[in-house]
């Protein structure tokens, strides 16, 4: 679970004449991610497409232009298709397609444009109708220059105050003013300011001749008649798209299977009588292509399997349990894990709810994200990000469910008993008498929780150094060494953190009661606080080890390791704001409901209030629970061991989604 499946470095060896047949077999089998080749010489070249490979490219090119053609990309067939049926019928239904819709959505093209040119003509035009202007008078002068375009204010005024000879054209309309404006060129410069401090906007007109007005009223019939033709040939796609778009997507999807594997021999090493595919194969599958190759191939490819060398990068495989599948969204997120590395997705598994829950902690609130998550993986399985998302949120709520029945005893921020600090506040206890009291309470047990966010850091971290000790082990005992060396010093800080809290908390109680009895009980007091002298101690040692191993900048290091762990408070911070913002929206609520003398005030009130706290509490303080949740994980324990840069396990496979192969 913490390392990603075994792999072995394989090649595939045998005759050229079987090169097809098993390049079939290890698509089929999706087990052999395949290592480009790429060192060609004298004997050993790339290879060559299978010959279906240019008839399978062209068709599948005319597929995918009619799909673009008949717009359906996003389309589902109702049923899967064989590929016998596809294959009998592809001949000719490429026929039938390519006379009835390369045309037809060719014509709607060519009218879409016609569409679009005459409507850009009306609008060039549309403020200098009613000028009577014909539209070729606009230009073709020598010694005039024409201004055609808007203005934000009427320029009239200005023009025959500082202009000697003009002709203005004007027309008020509801933002701005439009104009044409003749005036002789030893004035242009001049009337271009004026026109300037008016906020001109300069129209082009269009090529074109005749008044305004008929060309217009021209365009707009035309329209109407290309708006029918164009409605006309939609129709006829629309009943090609009835007739064949399941077929179109099946047949491309099979299509673009057949490519891939007839395109394959690009990839590998070939000879005149041989060829040799290198991979790497989940060892525990080794024997299972070996196998399929002597059924189908008979005995003419087999597998041998190759010592891996040491710079060898294996693809990464991650192998976790079923339930844990969903968290390793959040390491692709990051990057791929390296083969020689531990994988998180486990430790995210457990402590991504963990922290999310105690956060949230509210039995209402985590029901509403468990119905939110479940209704994610009911409705979003198309979309496999969102999909895992759903289980993530799905195992957030169920934690926050359950700390906030066993330990927070509270629901949509309302306690299910009055806390005895406050024996008047709104409780449920007026609705039922529900046998479960709190074990913290978020608004008067503050630095109880505090205490347990840092012991869980302390913990956290812990385990991030012991993985960072793991994966550099084999490859570096020197920096394996140093995490050693960061233990005892994160060992000293929390150490020093129990001796100040004493038993101020019962966790520092217990945890120096129990955890820290083998250290000695020896401590000083410096400015007033107390300093514990087995903590000096290890953080010394840990220091000391620190600059022997990774040098002496590792010591501003040692400050951040310190707010790492303080980093942890947030856990509770998150919980009591929390908590903080549901008690005001409570505090102005249960008024309305039990004090308001008008019913329906009262009624709108809540609502109005109630939603309010679903958005803010639920939706905001659900979000912010799960950035910190992440960002604990991502910063304070990732930065401790994972590096990262593995590449993808990526077999040679396909996926049919709305195709069957029968055998």
């Amino acid at each position: 679970m913490l390392r990603p499946e075994e792999m072995t470095r394989a090649v595939v060896v045998g005759s050229i004449d079987s090169l097809d047949a098993t390049i079939e077999c290890l698509y089929e089998l999706g087990v052999l991610h395949l290592i480009d080749f790429t060192a060609q010489d004298e004997e050993f070249k790339l290879g060559q497409p299978m010959a279906k490979a240019s008839d399978s490219s062209q068709k599948l090119l005319k597929l995918r232009s009619m799909i673009r053609s008949l717009e359906i990309e996003g389309h589902k067939p109702g049923q899967r298709l064989q590929v016998s049926d596809i294959s009998r019928k592809m001949e000719q239904a490429l026929v039938t397609l390519d006379l009835n819709t390369t045309s037809k959505a060719e014509a709607r093209q060519k009218i879409q444009t016609l569409i679009r040119e005459k409507e850009s003509e009306i609008k060039a035009l549309e403020p200098f109708r009613g000028f009577g202007v014909p539209v070729e008078d606009y230009e073709g002068y020598d010694n005039i220059m024409v201004f055609s375009g808007t203005c934000r204010t009427d320029p009239n005024p200005a023009l025959t105050a500082k202009l000697k000879a003009f002709e203005l054209f004007r027309k008020q309309r509801k933002a701005d003013v439009a104009i044409a404006l003749f005036v002789r060129n030893d004035e242009r410069l001049e009337a271009s300011r004026i026109l300037a401090e008016h906020d001109f906007q300069e129209i082009k007109l269009p090529r074109l001749k005749g008044d305004p007005e008929e060309i217009i009223a021209k365009n707009a019939s035309e329209i109407k008649d290309l708006e029918a033709d164009l409605a006309r040939i939609e129709n006829e796609l629309d009943s090609i798209r009835k007739q064949f778009a399941d077929f179109i997507i099946a047949s491309e999807e099979h299509l673009a299977i057949q490519v891939l594997k007839a395109e394959t021999p690009l990839r590998i090493a070939t000879s005149a009588n041989s060829f040799v595919i290198d991979g790497w194969i989940p060892t525990s599958r080794v024997h299972e292509i070996q196998t399929a190759l002597d059924t189908l191939c008979c005995g003419l490819a087999f597998v041998e399997t190759v010592e891996s060398e040491k710079e060898d990068e294996p693809p990464v495989k991650l192998k976790n349990p079923l339930p844990a599948k969903p968290f390793e969204f959040f390491i692709n997120l990051v990057s791929t894990p390296k083969y020689d590395e531990l994988d998180p997705t486990l430790v995210l598994f457990i402590t991504f709810p963990i922290f999310f829950g105690f956060m949230v902690g509210d039995l209402g609130f985590g029901l509403g994200l468990m119905a939110l998550g479940g209704l994610m993986r009911w409705k979003l399985k198309r979309f496999p990000d969102l999909y895992k998302l759903g289980a993530i949120v799905l195992a957030g709520g169920f934690l926050a469910s359950l700390f906030g029945l066993l330990v927070f005893a509270e629901a949509f921020g309302v306690p299910f008993h009055p806390p005895e600090e406050a024996p008047d506040e709104h409780s449920w206890e007026v609705v039922a008498n529900i046998p479960i009291h709190p074990r913290l309470d978020k608004m008067h047990d503050s630095m109880e929780m505090i205490a347990i966010s840092l012991v869980v850091g302390w913990l956290h971290l812990t385990l991030g150094f012991v993985f960072g000790f793991v994966n550099n082990y084999h490859h570096s005992k020197k920096h394996a060494a140093a995490k050693v060396a960061w233990l005892l010093v994160l060992f000293g800080l929390f150490v020093e953190i129990m001796t100040v809290a004493g038993s101020a908390t019962e966790t520092s109680h217990f945890i120096n009661s129990t955890v820290l009895v083998p250290i000695p009980d020896a401590a000083t007091t410096v400015i007033g606080v107390d300093v514990s002298l087995p903590a000096v101690g290890l953080i010394v040692v840990g220091v000391a080890g620190l600059i022997i191993t990774e040098g002496p900048l590792a010591l501003t290091e040692v400050v951040g390791l310190f707010t790492n762990l303080v980093s942890y408070a947030r856990l509770a911070a998150l919980s009591i704001g929390k908590g903080a913002m549901a008690l005001a929206f409570n505090s102005m609520l249960f008024p309305l409901i039990f004090e308001s003398g008008n019913i329906v005030v009262a009624i709108l009130g809540a609502l109005a209030l109630f939603v309010s706290q679903m958005f803010f509490v639920f939706f905001i303080g659900a979000l912010s629970s799960g950035i910190q949740a992440v960002r604990l994980n991502y910063v304070e324990f990732f930065l401790k061991f994972f590096e990262g840069g593995g590449t993808d396990f990526q077999p040679l496979s396909y996926e049919r989604k709305y195709t069957v192969a029968t055998k």
